[in-house]
């Protein structure tokens, strides 16, 4: 059965940004996301979220890295 979302313009970008930079079609992309946070328990779940909100207000305010920036501080750990 489809479903129709009406997605913020913020979350939309991040959505396509990371498919786009994962080389992924952005419904595959936006399916991963919802298995992934589906897949938490509650408490996890509404931890997350508090956590991507943080991120999108430190993105809207000009404060974060690149994914290969974050990937490379691992590689070094």
């Amino acid at each position: 059965m489809p479903i129709t979302l009406d997605l913020p313009p913020k979350i939309e970008a991040l959505l396509r940004q990371r498919a786009e930079s994962t080389g992924q079609d952005i419904s595959q992309m936006a399916l991963s996301v919802m298995a992934l946070g589906l897949s938490l328990d509650d408490n996890d779940f509404f931890e997350a979220l508090k956590g991507i909100q943080r991120g999108l207000d430190d993105f809207e305010q000009g404060q974060f890295s690149s994914l290969e920036d974050f990937v490379n501080f691992f590689k070094l750990t």
